[in-house]
């Protein structure tokens, strides 16, 4: 057989002229096998094989370019299916991230909370308490925690108790000497780091004035025990280590989960940690949440080998079926294409049969038959209105032609008749290019029709995606001459697809956030119930508004959502029928998602607060909610209750306000402040508008 031509390598312009001329040196050995295949099959078989070589793999083996087939397979689904497995470990570590600041937050409000509760003890204890034989039941409940008190004099002398304490536990460092003499100088308490043979804490030193007016200092050791208390259920759920670290990034407390091991903070294994620290309103401290990376890494090392171990069954059983497909086609590759002897299966003279494209019923009778330019026309017509377009490609000659549709889908091209083919196959992307030509390949052989979807170049490098249709329309004897189909624009299908899975994955991520969220929530709101009942009805109004913030989220396309939108949605499903009494006004005011559900949790817990304990509670109660821009690059956010309970400005905070607080500050980065008197009580907000939104241009800011 005759070589083909060099330049058939490559995909100049020689590659795409697919002419009669161009496959001259073929036609001799075809010629002598049409005696033997009269009914023109092997033909069409050979002519496929060798326009296959000729245009995609010159000089291979049928058996080599079954390989390559089974290789563009293999790579991109197994490179599809890496990244993938790369992508859900990305997630995994991201909720992990989540996870633990939510964590950090949420420990470090309940520090907070008991170091504040402490004070307040200290404060309110008598100096009688202070005696060795007191038997105070402030004193009894801190014995009970393990404080131990102290009262000494203004040389730092120990005056009570005197008993049945070691020198280790009455001797004074230099920190805890300077620590006391600040708290007696400035009237504040001041915080020391202890660490003896017995125990190590913190010792909390404040002034006091005992009954003959000399001032005395009150010395409280605190265990970290009592300050690993309150976290020991932030470390549940996996092997979570919670840490209270000192200004000077001393570890003040620590707790874990009994399963895990206890993460260090050292720099050697900080890599190896998902870590995340949160600042407490007080002393300085921080709390860190802590989770070894290891477990994540574990399940992506055991993904990966299932993985490899699954590739390598699919890449042997590509191969062998490649192998046993050609073993098959090589013994005889005309054999299955032969008619039947004594028979033409039904194929009419001169045609054979599978080869003809008849687009009109041949069975009514002549006088029933409508005129051919009438059915023409009406196919047409069909044609157009699905924005469909014809094209036809002349196997002999090379040349194509495309209808109008055609022409409107490439932007830049009129109806063509016998137009160079390798003219338009140029416009297609080369990444999609030979699989095209392969495809064009198969159609010729009969094997099966021609059907892919392809990219193809524009005006302005415009890329748009369209879908290939095609078949033989005519043929000569043993060849094909004639392919028709059409064609059409399936770009906006493409794209749909894409953002259809960008919202599947953002919708995973935030699930997994939400449940994060539910989960610390229905924590917390146990931890200061009453009963169960109270539990129930705080928790549920509590997941109601966060679901009114969400749906106004995925209402937006996760876009902006209106604030008065949001607050509106938040308080209803709150306040429900005292909803009425809640006055909202402001300009139109856009949020971000992320500053959408934070606002929406603040607003939930001021006004399960209003409902509870403030305006809401009494029959004659208002609220009124407004915001403002007191420059364009600011808003003011005001929370204002009026004829409610009056307002305790030093009671103990409950889970509520601490949410208001800490996702005010640092969810929305903005600065909080509360207010209140017998009267009313007033909580604003204020801080850069860039910070959770911005306003639309209407209402006149930036």
């Amino acid at each position: 057989m005759p070589r083909p031509p060099k330049n058939w390598n490559h995909c100049g312009p020689r590659a795409f002229d697919l002419t009669r001329e161009s496959l001259q040196p073929f036609q001799d050995d075809k010629k002598k096998i049409v005696n033997a295949d009269p009914s023109g099959r092997a033909g069409r078989h050979r002519q496929a094989k060798f326009l296959g070589q000729l245009i995609i793999f010159p000089r291979l083996s049928l058996r080599a370019v079954a390989y390559l087939v089974c290789l563009g397979f293999l790579i991109p689904t197994l490179g599809l299916a890496a990244y993938l497995l790369s992508a859900v470990h990305s997630e995994e570590l991201t909720a992990l991230q989540a996870d633990a600041r939510t964590r950090a937050l949420l420990a470090a409000s309940s520090v907070d909370d008991q170091m504040d509760t402490l004070l307040r003890t200290l404060k309110a204890l008598p100096a009688e308490a202070l005696t060795q034989n007191s038997q105070s039941h402030i004193r009894t409940e801190l014995d009970r925690k393990g404080i131990v008190l102290f009262k000494r004099s203004e040389k730092l002398d120990v005056l009570s108790p005197v008993g049945g304490l070691d020198s280790g536990r009455i001797t004074l460092d230099d920190a805890s000497r300077s620590a006391a003499v600040a708290a007696l100088s400035k009237q504040a308490p001041q915080i020391a780091v202890y660490d003896d043979a017995q125990d190590k804490g913190i010792d909390v030193w404040l002034a006091a004035a005992s009954s003959d007016a000399k001032p005395v200092l009150i010395q409280a050791r605190v265990p970290s025990a009592f300050l690993a208390s309150p976290l020991k259920k932030f470390a549940a759920g996996g092997p979570w280590s919670i840490s209270v670290v000192g200004p000077d990034g001393q570890i003040l407390a620590r707790t874990r989960a009994k399963s895990g091991s206890a993460p260090s903070l050292d720099k050697a294994n900080r890599a190896s940690l998902v870590e995340a620290v949160a600042d407490t309103s007080q002393f300085g401290w921080k709390v860190a949440a802590q989770i070894p990376e290891k477990a994540v890494k574990l399940r992506a090392e055991r993904n990966w080998i299932t993985f490899v171990t699954l590739s390598s069954l699919l890449a042997a059983a590509s191969f062998a079926g490649a192998t046993w497909l050609t073993r098959n086609i090589l013994e005889d590759p005309n054999a299955r294409n032969l008619p039947p002897a004594g028979g033409k299966s039904g194929e009419t003279a001169g045609q054979p049969a599978g080869m003809s494209l008849q687009f009109n019923s041949q069975d009514k009778p002549p006088h029933q038959r409508a005129p051919d330019g009438a059915r023409e026309q009406l196919l047409r017509q069909a044609l157009r209105a699905g924005n469909v377009g014809v094209w036809e490609w002349n196997l002999a000659t090379g040349n194509i032609h495309w209808d109008a549709e055609i022409a409107d889908i490439f932007n830049d091209l009129q109806p063509a008749y016998d137009y160079p083919a390798r003219t338009l196959i140029r416009r297609v992307d080369r990444n999609d290019r030979r699989r095209l030509l392969k495809a064009i390949g198969d159609v010729i052989a009969g094997s099966k029709p021609l059907a892919l979807e392809v990219r193809v170049s524009r005006r302005h490098n415009e890329t748009r995606w369209i879908a290939v249709r095609g078949a033989p329309a005519e043929t000569d004897g043993m060849e094909v001459k004639t392919l028709v189909g059409v064609a059409y624009d399936v770009t906006d299908q493409k794209l749909s697809l894409t953002r259809t899975d960008a919202l599947l994955r953002e919708v995973s991520h935030r699930s997994k956030n939400l449940l994060a969220l539910i989960l610390a929530m229905a924590r917390l709101t146990a931890r200061d119930a009453v009963d169960v009942k109270s539990h129930l009805k705080d928790f549920t109004l509590r997941v109601a508004g966060l679901a009114a913030s969400q749906d106004l989220i995925v209402a937006s396309d996760w876009q902006n959502v209106d604030l008065a939108t949001l607050a509106t949605a938040e308080i209803g499903a709150v306040a429900r029928t005292d909803a009425d009494r809640v006055a909202i006004m402001g300009p139109p005011v856009m949020l971000t998602p992320e500053a959408a559900q934070t606002l929406g949790m603040v607003l939930t817990e001021l006004a399960l607060n209003a409902v509870e304990h403030g305006a809401l509670s009494t029959a004659t109660g208002k609220v009124r909610l407004s915001w403002s821009f007191p420059d364009p690059a600011t808003i003011l956010i005001s929370w204002r209750e009026t004829s409610g309970p009056p307002f305790v400005a030093d009671g103990p905070k409950g889970y509520g306000m601490s949410v208001v607080e800490r996702f005010s500050t640092q969810g929305l980065k903005l600065s909080a402040h509360a207010v209140g008197n017998a009267d009313e009580f007033t909580w604003t907000l204020t801080g850069p508008l860039v910070n959770i939104g911005h306003a639309p241009k209407s209402s006149g800011q930036v």
